[in-house]
C-alpha cells in the first residue's frame, strides 16, 4: 500500500490503523445489552455498522464493526472502537468527529468518514437505549453499592432474586419494600438488571417504573433507600396507580 498512488490520499496515521485492524467483527444483535448502529449509504460509497456490548453501569466492554468503504472509513471505525472500550455512554458521546479526523490526519475530502463514525456511535447507543426501554430494564436504577450488596445478600440466602412490594404509607402515599424471592409464581413479572433478577406483581408495574435503589446511613445503621421520583405525589398521579 505504501508508495502506491492510492496511499498518497491517506496519512501515515490512517494507514497505521488500517493495517492493524483489531476490532472487525460482529456481536449478537439479539442480546439486550448489544446496541447496533448502521449509517451511511452505498450510493455515497461508505456504510458503517457499529456494535457495542454494554456491561454493568452501561460501560462499553467491547466494540465491533464492519465497513463498506475506503481506507479512511475503515481507519475511522478502528480508531472509534478502540476509543470506545471502557467508556460509559456519556464519555462515548463526547468522542467527536473532529477528534477522530485530527488523530487520523484526514484530508478535507475524507473528513466525512469521521462524521459517519460519530453518527454510528450515536446510532448504536440509541439502539441500546431503545432496547432497554422496550425490555423494561430502565424501570429500576441502582448505585454500584446497592448492586454489590444485593448480589451478596442474594448469594448468601441462595435466593432467586429480589421481590419489590408496593405498600400504602410514606410521604407520597406509597412505599416500597425489598425481600427475597425464593420461588416466583406466574403472577409476578421478572426483569434482570445488572445481573440481578427483580420480581414484582404485574399490576404494580406502573408504580415501580422509575425506582432508584441506594444504600444510605441513618441513625439506626445502614440500609436500602428505595425512591421513585416519578411518583412523588400519588394523589395527583395520572398513571392510574392507587396506594393499597
Amino acid at each position: 500500500m505504501r508508495g502506491s498512488p492510492a496511499s498518497m490520499l491517506y496519512s501515515e496515521k490512517t494507514l497505521r490503523y488500517y493495517e492493524n485492524l483489531k476490532n472487525i467483527g460482529e456481536l449478537d444483535d439479539t442480546l439486550p445489552n448489544v446496541g447496533t448502529g448502521i449509517v451511511g449509504s452505498p450510493l455515497c460509497g461508505d456504510v458503517m455498522k457499529l456494535q457495542l456490548f454494554f456491561g454493568n453501569d452501561d460501560v462499553i466492554l467491547d466494540a465491533k464493526y464492519k465497513v463498506f468503504g475506503c481506507v479512511s472509513a475503515i481507519a475511522s471505525m478502528e480508531l472509534a472502537t478502540t476509543l470506545l472500550k471502557g467508556k460509559n455512554m456519556a464519555e462515548a458521546l463526547k468522542i467527536t468527529n473532529e477528534s477522530v479526523a485530527e488523530e487520523l490526519q484526514l484530508s478535507d475530502i475524507k473528513k466525512h468518514c469521521s462524521v459517519l463514525a460519530k453518527e454510528a456511535i450515536e446510532a448504536a447507543i440509541n439502539n441500546y437505549l431503545n432496547k432497554k426501554k422496550k425490555d423494561g430494564i430502565t424501570m429500576i436504577t441502582m448505585t454500584q453499592q446497592a448492586v454489590e450488596k444485593l448480589k451478596e445478600m442474594i448469594g448468601a440466602q441462595n435466593a432467586t432474586g429480589i421481590l419489590v412490594t408496593v405498600e400504602s404509607g410514606g410521604c407520597s402515599g406509597i412505599r416500597y419494600s425489598l425481600s427475597y424471592e425464593m420461588e416466583p409464581d406466574d403472577s409476578k413479572t421478572g426483569i434482570t438488571i445488572n445481573d440481578i433478577k427483580f420480581y414484582f406483581d404485574t399490576k404494580d408495574e406502573p408504580i415501580i417504573d422509575g425506582l432508584t435503589i441506594d444504600i444510605v446511613d441513618h441513625d439506626f445503621g445502614r440500609g436500602f433507600s428505595v425512591t421513585n421520583n416519578r411518583h412523588s405525589s400519588c394523589q395527583n398521579c395520572t398513571c392510574g396507580c392507587r396506594p393499597r
